[in-house]
């Protein structure tokens, strides 16, 4: 369904109630529909309503590697009456998804009551490892703890399933991302970009260690503290050091009660606008690698639909597994990084914690909470998966006003091309060097443009090569290629 709007008062979604779970507890192993039903349950607590009078249920994934139903689950378990049963997407611009469909659920009359839920349990993943024990269930996903479905990793399907990232040996989401930030960071070296990431992310750190009650790490951390890497912080895919990578070995939950106008008592924060948008291709495919095109458009579509502007927007949680989906939403609303308003609202997945695809419903927890404890108006949160090709954002405030949802279509032009061959000299237009936890840097893909105007995924040729790179952004250089056994290699300009 696309351009939803609700005006009548009487059936305005409310978000009456939010609860939130962290287990911390290394001797406590649980199954994550614990920590659901959990959250479920505070939520409908705060909001005053009972778990029965709860119709639909909509959630995120437990995990990328089951085919459960947390919906149906988590309804049994609660005694929800009949409605709707939702399960979202792995994505973490799901949420907002899910959150959009409970308020038109609601709007409609098919519930009374709507509860918007989701977590994970890798933390308990983790403890029963160390125990020699079997997990109450699979890991969350195929990067967490180096966890493997049968058959290997999941094809992503573009251009016949073949992606450039991948061919250049940046299939995790620290090296995607980190891709993507050697464009917004192009011309930049070392120490600077580092630091400079560093400084973004510090204030994060101050967020997560207001709530220490579900932050995983409610610890003030500086720049340098970030930026450096050491034993302890090692570097994971340059510029990033593991302090600015999602953590996703958690114990976490929360859930969201919508409602309407004449039921609500417990909050009263309302959804004004809430868009989603997907890009066609990966950053690969962008005509520029720094700038999606779903993700403006989205947000000047929310902007529109919710008749207020970005500049009267006092809190904000934008999506931050890595740095660059920060920067990318930061500017596409045209806030400045470095500026007085708050980029989180709960101290972001690094540090708060990034509980598989349900993470955006900690941040409107954690939004919506600040919203009704007053001093801000307005609030608004994005959220990124898909390997960044994924949206969504919501506009969120205290006024009674009409409600509109859209699944914005985005018209884009043909994607750049991508080669799966190439010889002779190409523009790299993005580049990262990947370190294993022991052995330092390893490889280092990059994402070249060759005179065609093509791009391709290449390798460097020998780890030495990636040692060499290590503190350099080539972005902008010329490299030579060559293919060998079907795959692209290339090497690197002399001068540093």
């Amino acid at each position: 369904m696309t351009g939803y709007t609700v005006e009548d008062r009487r059936r305005l979604p409310v978000i009456a109630g939010t609860g939130q779970v962290a287990n911390k507890d290394e001797d406590r192993i649980v199954h994550p529909m614990l920590l659901v039903e959990e959250a479920a349950r505070r939520a409908l607590n705060a909001a005053g309503i009972e778990p029965r009078k709860v119709g639909g249920v909509f959630t995120s994934p437990l995990s990328a590697l089951s085919e459960s139903d947390p919906a149906s689950l988590l309804a049994e378990r609660l005694g929800a009456g009949p409605g709707p049963r939702v399960v979202s997407s792995y994505s973490g611009a799901a949420p907002q998804r899910l959150l959009a469909q409970a308020c038109r659920a609601v709007a409609e009359g098919v519930t009374e009551v709507a509860l918007v839920a989701g977590g994970i349990a890798d933390a308990s993943v983790r403890r029963a490892r160390r125990r020699g024990e079997d997990p109450p269930a699979p890991p969350t996903s195929v990067w967490s703890q180096g966890s493997k479905p049968p058959g290997g990793l999941p094809k992503r399907s573009w251009a016949g399933g073949f992606r450039p990232e991948i061919a250049a040996g940046a299939g995790l989401p620290s090296s995607y991302f980190a891709l993507v930030q050697s464009a917004l960071d192009r011309g930049g070296d070392g120490t600077d970009r580092g630091m400079g990431l560093g400084t973004l992310l510090a204030p994060f750190t101050e967020v997560a260690a207001r709530r220490p009650a579900v932050s995983w790490f409610p610890s003030v951390r500086t720049a340098e503290e970030i930026a450096r890497p050491s034993q302890q912080n090692r570097m994971v895919a340059e510029p990033y050091t593991k302090l600015m990578c999602s953590f996703p070995t958690v114990d976490l939950a929360a859930a969201l009660v919508v409602t309407t106008s004449a039921a609500g008592r417990g909050l009263t924060v309302r959804p004004l606008a809430i868009v989603t948008a997907s890009d066609a291709s990966p950053p690969s495919g962008w005509a520029a690698m720094d700038r999606p095109r779903a993700l403006p458009a989205a947000v000047e579509e929310v902007f529109r639909l919710s008749a207020i502007t970005p500049d009267e927007v006092a809190r904000f949680d934008l999506y931050s597994c890595f740095p660059a989906a920060v920067l990318l939403a930061a500017s596409a609303l045209g806030v400045d990084p470095a500026g007085p308003r708050p980029l989180t609202a709960t101290g972001g997945l690094p540090y708060f914690g990034g509980p598989g695809a349900s993470y955006s419903l900690h941040g409107l927890a954690c939004l919506f909470e600040d919203l009704q404890a007053g001093g801000a108006p307005y609030g608004a949160a994005v959220g990124v998966g898909g390997m960044l090709t994924d949206f969504s954002i919501g506009v969120y405030g205290l006024e009674e006003a009409p409600f509109r949802s859209d699944e914005l279509i985005v018209e884009e032009p043909p994607p750049v091309p991508a080669a799966r061959l190439a010889q002779g000299t190409a523009v790299v237009e993005a580049a990262t060097v990947l370190h294993d936890r022991d052995r330092g840097p390893v490889e280092a893909p990059v994402i070249a443009r060759l005179p065609s105007g093509s791009r391709v995924g290449a390798r460097c040729t020998d780890p030495a090569l990636a040692e060499d790179l290590s503190g350099r952004n080539i972005v902008g250089r010329e490299v030579e290629l060559t293919t060998v056994d079907g795959k692209v290699y290339y090497r690197s300009p002399p001068e540093r």
